[in-house]
């Protein structure tokens, strides 16, 4: 794992999305950037996608779409004003109001839907889902907005970055401080149109009661006061004064404390708290964006360090220049050809067999190749084929480190028939429980796949990733037709 900035982590993760549907991009002269300036794989990672072709579109588009979200926020506090006023002046239709419950229809629905926020972060906090109550609202309009605003090619991976982004940190933040910034806007809106109000209007402000006792009433004043009288937006809310604003009893003196301790009630109990928690979410969003982690473990950065990181353990010590691999040219596909064998090589799976590894996808299984004899049928079976196979496909384990006669025997199997080889590498997840070094693991066996001539996919069967699945099911498909 490793920290970026925000934009440089959407960057990478859009990248790394365009390249697990369409394939990686052209990067020789972005490689040699990556490793001359790049600090670590996570940093190289980073310094790769800045230094590919695409990058400034979709630096253009990750423009475009935070200032969507900006304009969201925007949105949001003039929406909160026009609710604000529209629901005070609500409560104030007639002349005659009732303080309580004025005050409950002002704060109960905002107070209820900041109990609920509380709740949605700490559940987030141990889900890691998105905290905000309107998260999931502003994410589908972003969904909406993103196809209008964006121009570039790869729009369809900067909305998934997005999305990923909206449930991290980050994210929650940004979306609390949207949501925080809407009911802030509510609280001033209902105190500015019930301050113009009461300025120019005249109420007859009161409280009444069928089910509670006068005393009742009067210790929930007392406690509802605490806060705004410890903020100094009211004086002390004595017994007599409570009592004194009883309906049928209040004298007209008392209408502007009144209508003091209903505005002083919206300052405390909607605008403190909100502006409080508006510019906490800002800072901890600003901070989150600064601190973004990478995932180096996902499959498409895997792929990626062998080419990133060219020296481990003993070679990296010594700083000396890795040996030049020698690449082989990939087979091709006859037009006579017919039929995709599948042969399995060490796999620790007690199904250890390469059929039914692919959905979808029908194999001809040579069975294991695990010892010489194993492998030498596997190969004199094949030679005695009438026609060349359109691929084969090798399913090897993660678990056991590739060495030469594996890949002899692999080559081997692809001349014999006349057919492109695939590489389709199991029990990664196994590797990793083990503690395993996977990474390295995977350069071996990617380097083991180009000097073979061969394409490789990464799939492990208890956590099979799709986009790998995809891609290996439309280069078989594409084979054998």
């Amino acid at each position: 794992m490793s920290r970026l900035v925000i934009n440089d982590w959407l960057l990478t993760e859009c990248i790394r999305h365009a390249e697990e549907r369409t394939g990686r991009l052209p990067d020789t002269a972005a490689l040699a950037i990556a490793r001359d300036r790049g600090t670590g794989l996570p940093g190289r990672i980073c310094t790769r996608a800045s230094a590919l072709e695409a990058a400034p579109a979709v630096r253009a588009d990750i423009a475009r779409l935070r200032g969507a979200l900006a304009w969201l926020g925007s949105a949001a506090g003039l929406l909160g004003l026009l609710v604000g006023g529209l629901a005070a002046r609500a409560v104030i239709a007639d002349r005659q109001v009732d303080i309580l419950l004025a005050a409950a229809a002002l704060l109960l629905v905002p107070t209820l839907v900041l109990l609920a926020w509380i709740g949605a972060m700490l559940l987030a906090a141990f889900r890691g889902g998105s905290g905000s109550l309107g998260g999931g609202v502003i994410l589908a309009g972003m969904r909406w907005l993103g196809p209008r605003l964006l121009a570039s090619r790869y729009a369809a991976d900067v909305m998934t970055a997005f999305g990923q982004a909206a449930m991290t940190v980050w994210g929650r933040w940004r979306l609390s401080a949207i949501a925080h910034g809407f009911w802030l806007a509510y609280a001033l809106g209902a105190l500015a149109t019930l301050l113009v109000y009461f300025s120019f209007v005249q109420y007859e402000l009161s409280w009444g009661t069928t089910l509670l006792s006068d005393q009742t009433v009067v210790g929930l004043v007392k406690h509802l006061a605490v806060w705004p009288e410890w903020l100094g937006f009211m004086p002390p809310a004595s017994e007599d004064w409570i009592i004194a604003g009883r309906e049928g009893v209040a004298k007209a003196p008392a209408r502007a404390d009144w209508a003091h301790f209903l505005l002083a009630m919206i300052a405390a109990w909607a605008i403190v708290p909100r502006a409080l928690l508006l510019a906490l979410s800002a800072g901890l969003s600003i901070l989150a964006g600064r601190r973004m982690r990478l995932d180096t473990t996902q499959p498409g950065y895997l792929r990626l360090a062998a080419d990133l990181v060219p020296a481990t353990g003993r070679r990296e010590q010594t700083d000396r220049p890795l040996p030049p691999v020698a690449r082989r040219h990939r087979r091709r596909t006859r037009p006579d050809a017919r039929g995709i064998l599948g042969v399995a090589i060490e796999l620790e799976d007690p199904d250890g067999r390469s059929a039914g590894r692919i959905p979808g996808i029908e194999l001809i299984d040579l069975g294991r190749a695990d010892h010489r004899a194993a492998r030498q049928a596997a190969l004199e079976t094949v030679r005695e084929l009438r026609r060349p196979a359109a691929a084969v496909l090798g399913v090897c384990s993660m678990l056991r480190t590739p060495d030469a006669g594996t890949e002899r025997f692999l080559s081997g199997l692809a001349d014999a028939a006349s057919a492109p080889l695939w590489l389709l590498l199991d029990e990664g997840g196994m590797l990793e429980a083990r503690g395993g070094d996977i990474a390295q693991r995977r350069a071996d066996w990617q380097a083991l796949a180009e000097r073979a001539g061969a394409q490789i996919v990464f799939v492990d069967r208890d956590r099979p990733d799709a986009a790998e699945l995809a891609r290996l099911h439309r280069g078989l498909v594409l084979q054998e037709t």
